[in-house]
């Protein structure tokens, strides 16, 4: 009877495991992407709108002070992060930047995808350059997901400086974190959207700067860290007691990332 009982216990676990699998493999993209519509149209002076095709869908976002003398700089915001909602904090930086919608978020096209991402990325890059000034230094800041979208950018596109806001090093390596109980192997076998850096980091600029969350809940400080750790040349660190989502206008977040973008010039 005991024997019976361990059985449908093992048995119940065994599917409860397998169900949970199954869930994480056909929901990532709903784990992974949060793309909502624009939220409010910008209506300062300084930021126009922009369109651009990359492949088959149409790209939108936004440009902040066009005519600036400054370098160039490409955003790549967050999973959940629409940005007609960012585009004002770039406004004091004197610096043009852009910030494109990722396909599915605004009113970009398309639907999220690792491959579709990467792509729309390097688009970005060749856009901006042509509209704006390829001659000018160049910078990719990327913040959460979007590090990763940056670091891949930058080891194709070879910017001047990049500027990483809770990096991390693969989906895989803060999946473990989160989901303990699943070996890293079933877990990495079933992504696919690794967003792996792996590869990409030896790749990349010299002059670095990494903003590190102390409170971090969604990107552990610790694979910053390990992110940090991998890097050829030693980056700036910029650390600020903070959470995930705090915005782009904390003070310990923009005074360092201001003088950073300040201070870039080009080769």
């Amino acid at each position: 009877m005991l024997r019976m009982t361990l059985l449908t216990i093992i048995g119940a676990l065994a599917l409860f495991y397998v169900g949970v699998c199954a869930l994480l493999y056909f929901m990532q993209e709903r784990l992974l992407f949060f793309p909502s519509p624009v939220a409010s149209y910008p209506a300062q002076p300084s930021i126009e709108t922009v369109s651009l095709a990359s492949g088959d869908v149409q790209l939108a976002g936004w440009v902040v002070n066009k005519d600036s003398k400054g370098p160039l700089l490409i955003y790549f915001g967050g999973n959940g992060e629409e940005l007609s909602q960012s585009t004002s904090h770039f406004e004091s930086l004197p610096a043009t930047s852009i910030l494109i919608n990722y396909r599915g978020y605004g009113d970009s096209e398309g639907k999220p995808s690792q491959i579709g991402m990467f792509a729309d990325a390097e688009a970005v890059v060749d856009f901006a350059q042509a509209a704006y000034g390829k001659e000018r230094p160049l910078l990719v800041f990327g913040r959460s997901l979007g590090s990763v979208i940056a670091v891949h950018t930058a080891a194709e596109k070879h910017p001047d400086a990049l500027i990483l806001m809770s990096p991390f090093r693969s989906v895989a390596d803060v999946a473990t974190v989160r989901y303990r109980w699943i070996p890293a192997s079933t877990i990495r076998w079933m992504l696919r959207h690794p967003f792996d850096v792996t590869k990409a980091i030896d790749e990349l600029p010299s002059r670095a700067l990494i903003i590190r969350a102390d409170d971090d809940r969604v990107i552990p400080p610790r694979e910053t860290d390990l992110f940090i750790a991998r890097l050829k040349s030693p980056p700036a660190v910029a650390r600020y007691v903070g959470q995930h989502s705090e915005p782009l206008s904390h003070p310990e977040i923009w005074q360092p990332l201001h003088a950073f973008v300040t201070n870039t010039h080009g080769h």
